[in-house]
This record gives structure tokens, C-alpha cells and sequence, in this order.
């Protein structure tokens, strides 16, 4: 059996394959285990870094809520203190008011008061000046001294009342 140089090439590629193979395939196979240990590596950092991204989010997640939730509760807390102060404003007002008008009404009370007293002791005066003008023109002495005295003493006491 004579080989042709063609089959000689072809069982020389084989041997070499062969031989490569053998002192080749540990460093080949090496080199896949540490490449994919690489990657498993990366892998696992990955899912560490998503676990750790989904529990960050949780939690700003769980903060906005709580956050949001104070917010609301100070809104509502002012609104009621605001209803409050509303309130209280009202009542006072209110009360002022009262206050004022009572004091009106009895100020009104006072200067009526003063204004009929005062119009009285001009009344009177002007009543006991006419007398005294009219006894004078048209009674005698004696007529006038004793009604003059009667009538002062008439009007002093109505005016004392």
C-alpha cells in the first residue's frame, strides 16, 4: 500500500491535529473553565447588584410613601388648625361686636339721659323766667311774691324727680 503525498498530508494534518489536541486541549479547557467561571462571577455580581438596586428602590419607594403620607397628615392637620383659628376669629368678632353695641347703646342711654335733663333745667328756667315776667306785668306785689315762691317750689320739686 503506497501513499500518494496527498494521503501523507492528510495523515500528517491528522497526527498534528491530534498532538495539538492532546497537549492543547487542558490549556483550551483551562481556559473555558476560567472564562466561564468569569462570567458566572460577573453573573452573580449582577443579580447582587439588581437584588441591592430593588431593595434601595423599595425602600425610596417605602420613604416617598412615608413622606407623601406626613405630607398630607400636615395638610390636614392645618386645614383644621386653619378651621379653628376661623372659628375662634368668628367668635370673638362676634363678641366684640356685642361688646360695642351694648357699649353704644348705653352711651345713646347716657347722653339721652343728659340731653333730657339738660333740656328740663332749660325748660325750667325758661318756664320760672316767663312767670316771673309775666306776674310781673299783670299781678300785684303781693299776688306775685306768693305765687312766685309757690311755683319755684313747684318746679324745683318736678324737676328733682
Amino acid at each position: 500500500m503506497s501513499f500518494d503525498e496527498t494521503a501523507w498530508v492528510a495523515i500528517a494534518f491528522i497526527l498534528f491535529f491530534v498532538l495539538v489536541w492532546k497537549r492543547g486541549k487542558i490549556a483550551l479547557f483551562t481556559l473555558l473553565d476560567e472564562r466561564s467561571s468569569l462570567i458566572e462571577k460577573e453573573l452573580n455580581e449582577a443579580k447582587s447588584l439588581k437584588e441591592e438596586a430593588l431593595e434601595e428602590l423599595r425602600l425610596a419607594l417605602q420613604n416617598q410613601k412615608n413622606v407623601s403620607d406626613e405630607a398630607e397628615n400636615l395638610i390636614k392637620d392645618a386645614k383644621e388648625t386653619a378651621t379653628k383659628i376661623t372659628e375662634e376669629a368668628n367668635l370673638k368678632s362676634t363678641e366684640i361686636l356685642k361688646r360695642k353695641e351694648e357699649q353704644a347703646k348705653q352711651k345713646i342711654l347716657s347722653l339721652e339721659a343728659e340731653a333730657i335733663k339738660n333740656i328740663k333745667e332749660i325748660t325750667s328756667q325758661i318756664i320760672i323766667e316767663s312767670s316771673k315776667i309775666y306776674i310781673k306785668d299783670k299781678l300785684d306785689n303781693r299776688e306775685k311774691v306768693n305765687l312766685i315762691s309757690k311755683s319755684s317750689n313747684e318746679i324745683k320739686s318736678s324737676i328733682m324727680k
